[in-house]
C-alpha cells in the first residue's frame, strides 16, 4: 500500500485521508500531525458532514472517531461506506491504546468506568469488518 522511504518508513506523501473527529481540538491535531508527513487531510466534525465529502476511491484511508458518535451510527456509516466501496480502508479512532490488549484483534481489553460499552463497540467494528 505504502512504498517505503530509505529509511524503511513509509512515504505517505500524496495520500489523503478523510478525518472524522467531532471533537475540534483533537481533529486540529491530527490533521496537523497528519499534513506534516504530507497527507492531504480533509477533516469533517460529523458523519452527516463527511457524506458530502466521501466519495469512492477516493481517499487512502477514513479515520472515524468512535467515541464521539453513537455506538449505531458510527456502525451504519462503515457499513455504508463498506457497501458503495468494499476497497475503502477504515482506521476506528477508539482511545488511547489501553483500550485494546497486546493481542488485539482477538482479545479486546477496556479500562473505562463502563468496561462492557468499550468491549461491546470495538467487538461489533470487528464483527462488520
Amino acid at each position: 500500500m505504502f512504498s517505503p522511504s530509505p529509511r524503511g518508513r513509509p512515504n505517505l506523501a500524496g495520500k489523503k485521508v478523510l478525518l472524522i473527529d467531532r471533537n475540534q481540538s483533537t481533529r486540529d491535531v491530527r490533521a496537523s500531525v497528519l499534513r506534516s508527513r504530507g497527507i492531504e487531510v480533509h477533516a469533517a466534525d460529523s458523519l452527516q458532514a463527511v457524506r458530502f465529502l466521501w466519495q469512492p476511491n477516493l481517499y487512502h484511508f477514513i479515520l472515524l472517531d468512535v467515541r464521539r458518535h453513537l455506538p449505531g451510527e458510527a456502525l451504519e456509516f462503515y457499513e455504508q461506506i463498506r457497501t458503495a466501496s468494499p476497497k475503502e480502508h477504515f482506521v476506528f479512532l477508539v482511545g488511547p491504546p489501553a483500550y485494546l490488549s497486546l493481542t488485539w484483534p482477538d482479545d479486546v481489553t477496556a479500562t473505562e468506568k463502563e468496561p462492557q460499552q468499550w468491549a461491546e463497540t470495538i467487538s461489533r467494528f470487528l464483527a462488520a469488518a
